[in-house]
């Protein structure tokens, strides 16, 4: 079982010591880093120590604050070594060898930091490092596309259970993966910050996440991974729902965000990632179809994938649940039969929309400020389609915001001005993030019925969880954990 390491970021001995003994129940380990604290005073945080802890001194060439030529960083080294630090990070590029020597067999970490990119040859990397004596290699690097980090993780899987454990991570928003996945594949310990805003280095993620939302102690090598692939993804809920699901249902399995850069660098990545299967979000469900060796019938209306299965023989199946994840709240509002629809926004997940409502007999619309595009999607699907104007001068029961508009930059604008909302209908928006976007509280004020994007984003996740495990999904364990992460994120 993996330990759970969190990095420590104050500057000052005592409030170290203090930020210890508070995570404490967190923590299995602390990282002690020299070059951020002023006052270090190493042997009196080693008495009061109650977990293992990780020293090291960074240079800034690695991402540190200590200047690399500085005499001290090998001073502190030298004497975490001689005070019994249980591991001791040292650089490989310090030429810190004595250091090396001298700790060797007895808790060395040795680490290389490439703060620019990802060097080309990492198996030559870790032999070498390997080679100094090392009971740990540490290889970071920073991914410029999704493409290194699929390189790294092909050195991980190939070292994994052999030789000298490796913990590799790729900095930034491209490499969450890599610092949740590490212990399938012989990671002895995964690095976290003590919370947002503290991080000791790009992208690493709060201590209490990687406890609760990711349970990275229990990741072992049989655990199955699946993520969630899009441009823009660190904030989404649906780790939250199916990490929840799996816990609940026991299924041995983790979920992580897949954040790329492209749909081309993903699959550069795909064969080294160790998926069981995804999920899919802006902007790639529609370029995802042309991806797939298989698709069922929803996928070939709509031409739009969010859920993809991978199978052992490494072949892709892809599948789209978006139409559930609308259909499903606005059927329990009544009846949709008849109503006329007003879908706004014309990518996957429209699509998917309006097919599911076209089956279940409604009148459906597609508007799109291109109206070129509305009207093609229109004829890909089926339905009619038009530019925003139609909603100034047609009537209608329904409507559904498919576009990013009222979440991330846009959090405070609204395609639909409040006077065009009237007291009876229904609209419900894609956007979840905020759980009440400007839409749905101008819609309320005018009298309509809401349906948060949550509420799509629980129903659709919930149908993609039964698709890959083939249990029946615990619907309200997934709601309070999406719920409570929501609501921690805004508080």
């Amino acid at each position: 079982m993996a330990s759970l390491c969190i990095s420590l970021t104050e500057r000052l001995t005592v409030d170290l010591i203090d930020r210890m003994s508070d995570l404490s129940g967190l923590a299995d380990m602390f990282e002690i880093r020299g070059d951020l604290v002023t006052d270090l005073d190493l042997l009196t945080i080693l008495r009061v120590r109650t977990k293992p802890l990780v020293f090291t001194a960074r240079g800034a060439s690695e991402g540190g604050k200590m200047k690399d030529e500085d005499p001290k960083r090998r001073a502190l080294l030298h004497e975490a070594v001689r005070r019994g630090y249980d591991y001791v990070d040292v650089e490989y590029r310090s030429g810190f060898f004595d250091i090396m020597t001298e700790k060797a067999g007895k808790g060395l970490i040795v680490s290389f930091h490439d703060m620019t990119g990802t060097p080309a040859d990492l198996e030559t990397l870790y032999d070498g490092m390997c080679k100094t004596g090392a009971d740990i290699v540490k290889i970071a690097v920073s991914p410029r596309s999704m493409s290194d980090v699929g390189r790294l993780m092909e050195l991980v899987r190939r070292h994994a259970g052999t030789g000298t454990p490796l913990i590799a991570i790729a900095l930034g928003p491209l490499g969450a993966i890599t610092r949740i996945v590490g212990p399938k594949y012989g990671a002895p310990f995964v690095y976290a910050s003590t919370g947002k805003g503290h991080e000791a280095a790009a992208g690493q993620i709060p201590a209490e996440e990687m406890d609760t939302l990711y349970n990275v102690r229990a990741i072992n090598p049989q655990t199955r991974v699946y993520g969630l692939v899009g441009g823009d993804v660190l904030r989404s809920l649906s780790p939250a729902i199916h990490n929840r699901g799996f816990a609940e249902s026991g299924t041995d399995a983790v979920f992580v965000p897949l954040q790329s850069d492209s749909l081309g660098a993903f699959f550069q990545a795909f064969p080294h990632l160790g998926l069981s299967g995804f999920s899919v979000t802006r902007p790639y469900k529609v370029e995802m179809v042309g991806r797939m060796h298989a698709v069922d019938a929803t996928v070939a209306q709509c031409g739009s994938v969010n859920t993809v299965v991978v199978h052992d023989t490494g072949q892709l199946h892809g599948s789209s649940t978006d139409g559930l994840g609308v259909v499903t709240p606005l059927r329990k509002r009544g009846d949709i039969k008849g109503k006329q629809v007003m879908i706004l926004g014309a990518g996957g997940a429209a699509r998917a929309a309006a097919v599911a409502l076209e089956e279940r007999g409604a009148r459906v619309r597609i508007l799109a400020r291109n109206r070129e595009k509305a009207t093609q999607v229109g004829a890909e699907v089926g339905c009619a389609a038009g530019d925003m104007n139609v909603l100034l001068n047609t009537q209608w029961d329904i409507l559904v915001n498919a576009t990013p508009v009222g979440g991330g930059s846009l959090a405070e604008q609204t395609l639909v001005p409040k006077a065009l909302l009237k007291k009876g209908a229904t609209v419900l928006d894609m956007v979840y993030d905020p759980l009440e976007t400007r839409l749905l509280r101008e819609a309320a004020q005018q009298g309509c019925v809401v349906i948060s994007g949550f509420e799509m984003l629980l129903a659709q996740a919930s149908a993609q969880f039964e698709v890959w495990t083939g249990a029946e999904a615990p619907l309200e364990a997934m709601r309070s954990a999406a719920l409570l992460l929501a609501q921690t994120r805004s508080a």
